[in-house]
């Protein structure tokens, strides 16, 4: 049976069953709507926004990114390199769930709500910085780059003077954004921002093993654009929430706090509840925080912390 036969074919499945499916072919589910389930593509190089859309009674997939089409068995043949015969075998296998008690858990689970922002205003923020000279220069002196610009949807206000940094969820999905003004140091958030449960930057770097934990975005930003992970806190309080965030997604954290008393409340907080997992790298004391450092000064961090791992090994 060829493949476009197959396409034709009224299959029809469970939804619980595609999502076992999709678990023991290796795709995450990202998001869930009424009645898709959202993954990256495994069809492409798509790693920041997840394109692909799965049917959860059809089983169809399409891309809306590179526009690949694929029904079940396809997308498992794919993903996890099964015969044909073999992710039939597999996608039946799926009908009847095994593990009963995970799957009443996962019903007792509340489904976190979180506030989302109508992208329309992260955009238009986004065009409005493009066309300011005043809020180019602006990131510029903070050695923020086009391609970092571009990356992370910085805007800006031109009413309020103030550049804007859009906040996802650990999942991707935009919950606000900070605000700073270009003059002066003040700081405006939109309403009910939940910085206590979010890291800012998490959903990018989620998947890596090691990460740099910092208090300000352009930070984070700062050591994303030299290729390192991070994320940002969003200030010097450290939740419980936050906590147990970097708790489950690293099992190295490195702290880079700025040279003031609230970065080192940071630095302790986190020490003491993360103990073993955490690694102090600190910045020379000519510096008030990590942005103020060159990008070579920058990317020596790393270098310092793979020595520290050295001399402990010796």
């Amino acid at each position: 049976m060829d493949t476009r036969s197959r396409r034709h074919e009224a299959n029809s499945y469970t939804a619980n069953q595609i999502k076992r499916v999709l678990a023991g072919s290796g795709l995450n589910i990202e998001k869930e709507a009424e009645s898709e389930y959202v993954v990256f593509c495994p069809f492409h190089a798509n790693h920041r926004t997840p394109a692909g859309e799965i049917n959860k009674y059809s089983g169809l997939f399409f891309c809306f990114s590179c526009s690949h089409t694929a029904d079940l068995i396809e997308l498992v043949m794919h993903c996890s390199n099964r015969t044909y015969f073999e992710a039939v075998r597999f996608i039946k296998s799926k009908e009847v769930e095994t593990d009963i008690v995970s799957d009443i858990s996962s019903k007792l689970v509340e489904k976190e709500e979180w506030p989302e922002l109508d992208m329309a205003i992260v955009n238009k923020l986004y065009e409005q910085a493009l066309k300011s000279d005043r809020a180019i220069q602006y990131f510029n002196g903070r050695k923020i780059t086009q391609d970092s610009i571009k990356k992370f949807k910085l805007g800006y206000s031109e009413n309020q003077d103030m550049v804007t940094i859009p906040v996802q969820n650990h999942e991707g999905l935009c919950v606000g954004f900070v605000g700073r003004s270009v003059e002066g140091k003040t700081f405006k958030n939109t309403n009910g921002l939940p910085k206590s449960k979010l890291l800012f930057n998490l959903n990018r770097v989620k998947t890596a093993s090691r990460v740099y934990v910092v208090e300000s975005s352009f930070d984070a930003i700062r050591l994303d654009q030299v290729g390192l992970p991070a994320v940002a806190t969003l200030g010097a309080n450290v939740s419980s929430k936050q906590i147990g965030l970097l708790q489950k997604y690293f099992s190295d954290i490195m702290i880079v706090a700025d040279n003031d008393e609230a970065g080192g409340n940071m630095k302790d907080k986190i020490i003491e509840r993360l103990g073993s997992q955490v690694t102090v790298i600190n910045i020379d004391k000519q510096y008030k925080d990590i942005g103020d450092m060159d990008d070579m000064s920058i990317k020596e961090l790393d270098l310092q912390f793979d020595k520290s791992i050295l001399s402990m090994l010796k």
